[in-house]
């Protein structure tokens, strides 16, 4: 899903997109869509009737939601329940997936949750919102099926007590998804964490079973891999935007991972 979208598929000020309401047990996907705003945009105090789940793609915001404040930085998804008030304090511009779900106000998900290495939350927003804002003959039943799994993810998350090790980890996952682009070193980010770097690849390994400079290898080669695939764009300009110091450094990533060269993998699309 690409950030520039026409603004026709941005959440507008005071209504919110309509799609094709699709049920899932007792939910009902009522709207999707994408928001983006620069710098100092905020998004002003409004509440909903239905549900709001956000997941935020890019950029750090503060987030008023009724009585709590969060922060929130690429891979946090951020639940708000019908009529409550809320806003976005724009610190650095961001980007994110909405959605307007009805179910009951108290339904059993979490105020706050944070994506996986492996991107399940993202990757879910990313397909409603496609499915919702260009819907095709099966769309609805795509659509029914990727509620279902968003619900069951986020009762998880609901369920799951988050220890301080998980809490490291998933921040640093969302460093990685930030700033994937530029030469993050991993001592650098777990300087920020305050943690040592030997503590945050002990972390890593226990609970995401690798360590933490393949876990942002795993970031920038995802993001390479989808340039390749879905645009035309020349490898250095792909190297430059991804993370990578060269060309060839690009290339030898992406041999190893797929088999092929990233030539064989464009002409194979």
């Amino acid at each position: 899903m690409h950030e520039s979208m026409p603004a026709s598929m941005r959440r507008p000020k005071k209504t919110m997109q309509k799609a094709t309401a699709v049920m899932h047990k007792s939910l009902r996907l009522l709207g999707a869509g994408v928001h983006t705003a620069g710098p100092g945009k905020d998004y002003p105090s409004h509440a909903h009737t239905s549900w709001e789940l956000v997941y935020y793609v890019r950029g750090r915001i503060t987030c008023p939601i009724g009585d709590e404040t969060y922060a929130a930085t690429p891979g946090t998804v951020l639940l708000t329940p019908p009529r409550t008030w809320h806003a976005e304090l724009s610190r650095t511009g961001y980007a994110n997936r909405f959605l307007q779900v009805d179910a009951a106000p108290r339904w059993p998900w979490p105020r706050v949750c944070f994506d996986d290495g492996d991107r399940n939350l993202g990757r879910v927003f990313d397909s409603l919102v496609r499915e919702s804002t260009q819907p095709t003959t099966d769309s609805d039943q795509l659509c029914s099926l990727l509620l279902g799994e968003l619900d069951l993810l986020l009762r998880r998350a609901a369920q799951a007590p988050v220890t301080a090790a998980e809490q490291l980890v998933a921040q640093a996952e969302r460093i990685f998804e930030e700033r994937f682009a530029s030469g993050v070193r991993i001592a650098s980010v777990a300087a920020e964490l305050g943690i040592s770097p030997s503590g945050l690849r002990a972390s890593f390994a226990r609970l995401r079973g690798t360590s933490p400079s393949t876990a942002l290898q795993h970031v920038r080669l995802r993001h390479a891999l989808s340039h390749i695939r879905n645009s035309t764009l020349p490898l250095q300009a792909i190297a430059d935007l991804t993370g990578y110091d060269s060309v060839s450094h690009l290339s030898r990533h992406i041999k190893a991972a797929t088999g092929s060269a990233p030539g064989a993998l464009r002409t194979a699309d």
